[in-house]
């Protein structure tokens, strides 16, 4: 194998391909001074295949949170095994883009700034990868606002802005933690919109937390069951609806089925 070959490999997939995520017998506990430690997964075991859109649910406190930061660095699993893309996962990288309940924009930086962030920040911001930034501000419908700061945009433009700034980095997986949970329900609706076009568009593997059940058939092409805490995998269902979906896919018969069977399971 030549060096340049060696040296891709070390590097492991490309990162603007789908990633797979592989997690076998995942479990932790958050400690307590003083106090026995309180189990937050109890031997979660998963396969996401790359493209996939893939939605965590179970009730509250059932770790998916916890799930999603341990897939993306930010704390570490007390045992089991986590694999993005073949590699164990050992701390944040560019490979995973994370959006949370809040757009964490900066507030000081316009629109463009923002979506450059993070390339500027690793010493990567070519001429390409500005390029993309502005496909990506085409996409996500804030060419014109591009010199707008974070408090001039509505609550679903700065979501759209977090979106690029995520994308523009071509991560292989995609870690969201219901990020629609604070919108109003025109938003929310808007914005489910929004992400399945953009899903259909780039593929990007997608591992989605959600609390709603509506939310779940809506976007999941399966939906992973975790039971009640401490979580463990209950169980994954398929969602046989077609591609592409749309918002008006929520009025017929196989959504409300799809519906049905996530429910018998968290009920179980």
């Amino acid at each position: 194998m030549s060096t340049t070959e060696t040296e891709a490999a070390a590097a492991g997939p490309a990162a603007d391909e789908p990633t797979g995520v592989r997690l076998r017998d995942v479990r932790k506990t958050f400690s307590r001074r003083r106090r026995p430690g309180r189990p937050a997964l109890d031997g979660v075991t998963l396969d996401v295949r790359p493209g996939e859109f893939l939605c965590l649910l179970g009730p509250s406190g059932c770790g998916k949170s916890t799930l999603l930061n341990i897939l993306a660095g930010f704390t570490a699993a007390d045992s089991g095994e986590v694999l993005v893309g073949g590699r164990p996962v050992t701390g944040p990288g560019h490979d995973r883009g994370v959006l949370f309940q809040t757009p964490n924009l900066f507030p000081w930086l316009t629109t463009w700034q923002n979506v450059l962030y993070g390339p500027k920040a690793r010493g990567a911001l070519t001429p390409r990868v500005r390029e993309e930034a502005e496909r990506l501000l085409e996409t996500v419908g804030l060419a014109d606002a591009r010199d707008a700061y974070p408090h001039e945009l509505s609550g679903g433009m700065r979501h759209r802005a977090a979106f690029a700034r995520v994308l523009v980095n071509r991560p292989g997986v995609l870690l969201m933690d219901e990020p629609f949970g604070a919108l109003d329900a025109i938003t929310r609706a808007a914005m489910q919109r929004f992400l399945l076009e953009l899903w259909q568009r780039h593929r990007t593997t997608i591992v989605f937390v959600t609390h709603d059940v509506e939310e779940a058939a809506l976007l999941g092409d399966r939906v992973c069951v975790l039971s009640a805490p401490p979580g463990g995998t209950k169980d994954v269902i398929d969602i046989e609806l077609p591609r592409p979906r749309a918002y008006e896919d929520t009025e017929t018969l196989a959504f409300v089925n799809a519906k049905r069977r996530i429910r018998e399971v968290l009920e179980r």
